[in-house]
Parts: C-alpha cells; sequence; structure tokens
C-alpha cells in the first residue's frame, strides 16, 4: 500500500497515556505478544460478535477518549481522499481480519539504513528508532548503514524534467529487504535518500511497505534539509517520525484511517501531512494498545 507524507507534530504522547492509564485503572493490561487475534467471535444475525472480555474492554475505552479528537473533515481538492475513496477500518475490522502482530518469536522492529547520511541525517535516525521504542512498546534495533548495490536497470528511472534518479518500491519490497529480514523481526524498515515511486503512473512516494511481508521503505529525500537551520531540522525530524510510525502500522496491518485527523491517516502531499498530527485517533490507538 502506497502513501505519501509530510510534516507533523512532534508529540504524541500525552492521547496515548491517557489511553493507557484508563486501560491499567480498569484491570486491563497489554498482552506481551499483542496477539488480537484470539478473539472469539460468533454470528449473530450473520453480524461477526466479539465476545472477548479484553477486546470488549478496549471497545470500551475508545469510546470514553473519543470526544478528545477531531473526526476528518471535508478533504481539499489535492488531498488523499479525494484521489482515493478509501472506506478506513475499525478497531472491530481490525481485529476480524486476522492481522499481522508481534508474537513472542517475533517483536524486534529492525530499521536499516540504506546508502549514505549526514551526521544530522544519522541523528535523526537514532532519534526516530527511540521514539518507535515508545510508540509500539516493542524493542527497536538500529543496524549500521549499508551501502547500495547494482541497482537493475528495470528497478530505476529518472524524472524527465529534473533527471531525479528515483528507484522503485519494488526493488526494496520484494528483492532486497526479505532475503535482509531477521528471523525475530516484527518489521524490517528501510530509510534511504534515495526517490521513491511504486509505479510508472506515479509521480514519487514518500513510503511504501506491505501488510504481509514485514518490510517497508521510506524515503528521506523530499523531508528538506536539517542541516540548513535549527527549524529545519525539526520539520525533517517531525516528517521521519510520522513516516516511521505510519508505515510501521501499516506492516502491523493497519488501513488508512478516515474517521479522524489521524497519524495513520493517508496523505497525497506534503501540505496535507503537515496539518496531520503526530498521533492516532481512538479507533487505531486500540489496534495498538
Amino acid at each position: 500500500m502506497a502513501t505519501m507524507h509530510g510534516k507533523f507534530r512532534l508529540i504524541r504522547t500525552s492521547n496515548l497515556f491517557f489511553f493507557t492509564l484508563l486501560l491499567l485503572f480498569f484491570g486491563c493490561s497489554k498482552s506481551e505478544t499483542a496477539n488480537h487475534s484470539s478473539q472469539t467471535v460468533t454470528e449473530t444475525n450473520s453480524q461477526p460478535q466479539i465476545t472477548d472480555e479484553r477486546v470488549l474492554k478496549i471497545i470500551k475505552f475508545r469510546e470514553s477518549v473519543k470526544p478528545f479528537f477531531t473526526p476528518m473533515g471535508k478533504p481539499d481538492e489535492y488531498d488523499w481522499l479525494t484521489r482515493f475513496k478509501e472506506p478506513g477500518q475499525t478497531f472491530e475490522e481490525y481485529v476480524q481480519g486476522n492481522p499481522t502482530l508481534p508474537t513472542a518469536e517475533r517483536r524486534v522492529i529492525y530499521i536499516q539504513p540504506m546508502g549514505e547520511f549526514t551526521v544530522l541525517q544519522r541523528k535523526v535516525l537514532a532519534q526516530t528508532a527511540n521514539y518507535m521504542r515508545a510508540f509500539y512498546n516493542l524493542p527497536v534495533k538500529l543496524n549500521e548503514a549499508s551501502r547500495f548495490e547494482e541497482v537493475p536497470a528495470e528497478m530505476q528511472r529518472k524524472l524527465p524534467k529534473t533527471g531525479q534518479k528515483q528507484i522503485k518500491t519494488a526493488y526494496f519490497l520484494e528483492n532486497l529487504l526479505p532475503k535482509m529480514l531477521p528471523s525475530d523481526a516484527a518489521a524490517f524498515i528501510c530509510f534511504t535518500n534515495e526517490d521513491l515511486y511504486p509505479g510508472d503512473d506515479w509521480y514519487f512516494v514518500f513510503g511504501q511497505a506491505t501488510l504481509e511481508k514485514r518490510v517497508g521503505v521510506w524515503s528521506l529525500s523530499r523531508f528538506g534539509n536539517p542541516d540548513k537551520s535549527a527549524e529545519d531540522y525539526k520539520m525533517f525530524l517531525a516528517r521521519t517520525l510520522k513516516v516511521a510510525m505510519h508505515e510501521t502500522g501499516h506492516m502491523f496491518s493497519m488501513l488508512h484511517c478516515t474517521k479522524y485527523e489521524c497519524l495513520m491517516s493517508g496523505t497525497n502531499h506534503l501540505g496535507e501531512t503537515d496539518r496531520r498530527p503526530l498521533d492516532v485517533c481512538p479507533e487505531c490507538m486500540a489496534k495498538i494498545v
């Protein structure tokens, strides 16, 4: 699933912390394997009925925090939902869809830088690893940067007007990353400074991840220059954080959110992503917790 991204707020922990306190208060602890697929589902009038007590508690808590979040407004002319008519995904649909989730054997998130990075870019990657550790409550390992091998001609192109080199995301998702996937990886994430495109009918894409293979890739090339100024560094960090959390959500079977202004909402350009929060909504919060 291809998604485009942009700038985001740096603080997301308050709402998730509040939601977690509710869970603890009512005696609902998080399973170490985060395996939501163990719920019991029965059929009543052709509608699935969730009977797992933990899932029902999370649904109750989701309802309690809804007033603190902003519903999705009408999309602008060039926004994601104007181009892609997506239905969204409720927590109940997520639970009943047998999502790909961390397990006791596969619970480490790996971040793999690919190519050359400046000192400040490497600092941002380290901050992203730390943030992701708190966001998903999973171990995160930041690997040393790897060099590119020769990219096949059919997996790259140059933009006609600018001559900018781009690499097709399939090179990473289908060829390169699955071979590098550690056995204990819940997700294997690649950062690169190379510009990306998912197909010939796309101009570019910020990032792309698979829901089945547990691998994802995103580019830093359009996030600005963190070496330019302190403000540019903050913007670069914010954009990197959101792309990382968003794409990892896809690897855990989370679809785009259409109900709220949310970290998991699809965005079609940097301006749209700039107004998205670095936070998840009640529906997506329930999926993570």
